[in-house]
This record gives C-alpha cells, sequence and structure tokens, in this order.
C-alpha cells in the first residue's frame, strides 16, 4: 500500500555539515525510541490478553495474583520510561533547528503526543490501586487500549511526518536520492563485466595485429 506524504517543504535557512551530522544523529535517536516504545506497547499484551480472553476474572482472583500483577505494572512503567528518555533525547537534538517553523511545528505536535502519553499511562497506574474492584479487569483492557492507540500516532508523527521531514527538508533525501543509489550500484556490477568483454575484445585485436 502507498502512504501519502506531503511534498517537502523548503528549509528557511542553508543547512551547514554540522546541522546535517545532527539530522543524522537524530535519526539514530528518533529509530531507536520507535523501537522503545514498540517494546513498552507489546509488553502490555501480556495482561491485556489474559485479562480480555477472562473478562469474569472474580477479584479473589485478581488478588491472589496481586504480586505478579503489581510486577508487571512496574516493568510496563520502565519500559515507558525508557521511551521518554529517548524522546527527550531527540528532542534535545531538534533544538538544532529550532529556527524553521515546520520543525517547530512537528516537535510540538510530538512533545504533546508524548504528554498525552504519559497521561494514559498513569491512569493505567492507577487502576491497580483498586484490585479488588469488580470492573478491575474490563478497566485494564481499555486503559491498556487507550495507551496501545496513543502508541500509533507517536509512531505514526516519527515514521511519516518528523522523519520524512529530516530526510526531505534538512537532509535533502528524495526519491531521487533512492533511484541514483540503486542504478550506481546496478552500474558498479555492471561496471566489471563490461571492462572484461572490452580487455578480451583488446586482447584479440592485440593478438590479431602480431600475427600480422
Amino acid at each position: 500500500m502507498m502512504i501519502k506524504r506531503a511534498y517537502a517543504v523548503q528549509m528557511s535557512y542553508d543547512v551547514t555539515d554540522a546541522e546535517k551530522q545532527q539530522a543524522e544523529k537524530a535519526i539514530i535517536h528518533f529509530n531507536h525510541a520507535i523501537k522503545l516504545l514498540s517494546l513498552a506497547d507489546n509488553h502490555l499484551n501480556i495482561m491485556k490478553i489474559p485479562f480480555k480472553n477472562n473478562p469474569e476474572i472474580s477479584p479473589e482472583d485478581v488478588m491472589k495474583a496481586r504480586a505478579a500483577i503489581r510486577r508487571f505494572r512496574d516493568q510496563s512503567v520502565d519500559g515507558f520510561n525508557d521511551f521518554k528518555v529517548e524522546a527527550f533525547k531527540c528532542v534535545n537534538i531538534m533544538k538544532n533547528f529550532s529556527s524553521d517553523m515546520q520543525t517547530i511545528k512537528l516537535m510540538r505536535s510530538f512533545i504533546s503526543s508524548v504528554d498525552a502519553l504519559e497521561i494514559k499511562v498513569n491512569d493505567f497506574v492507577a487502576l491497580f490501586d483498586e484490585l479488588e474492584s469488580k470492573e478491575f479487569s474490563k478497566n485494564v483492557v481499555s486503559a491498556i487500549d487507550e495507551i496501545q492507540k496513543q502508541c500509533e500516532e507517536i509512531d505514526e508523527i516519527i515514521d511519516e511526518r518528523i522523519k520524512d521531514h529530516i530526510q526531505s527538508n534538512i537532509l535533502a533525501k528524495s526519491w531521487v536520492d533512492s533511484v541514483s543509489n540503486e542504478l550506481q550500484i546496478e552500474v558498479e556490477e555492471k561496471t566489471p563485466i563490461v571492462m572484461d568483454l572490452f580487455n578480451k575484445r583488446q586482447k584479440i585485436l592485440s593478438d590479431k595485429t602480431k600475427e600480422n
């Protein structure tokens, strides 16, 4: 499926080599942030699936497993905290491009989305104060769904908007570069074959010259 992407918007200033190095560094950190977010997101399924498949689980059964459930909660929070640390690094690096309005808008959207994720994670944690509630199972599944929706939004902001902006407008990489790279590889692969044929032809001509 083809993903629709906005056309590149020209940066409002010339990008220096130092800024391009920072942009490359930002891509690395954003990629790492996505991986950490995915790990934290997927970890939630460890609790979500059992509770979703057993919506009528009794408060007594929940209390029996409370130690394991709270360990899971703590591990989940740790995972999202790891992501937040990496997200902060991303924001810090992108300050290098604070004179560009498009970058500012994208980073505001990113920060706002991470803030929303933190609120949803805190709501999830608060549920563990009510383990004996008959609604605990249903509320946990609902809270995890909300967190995972927010994770999808952040992933989209990073992958389809911020990284695309960095590649297209700061590093000035586009489909032309990818096609060019592919053609260059193709040329490099074919050149030795062409040279071999040329050398063989030259040898034949040289041998015929010597015979004459």
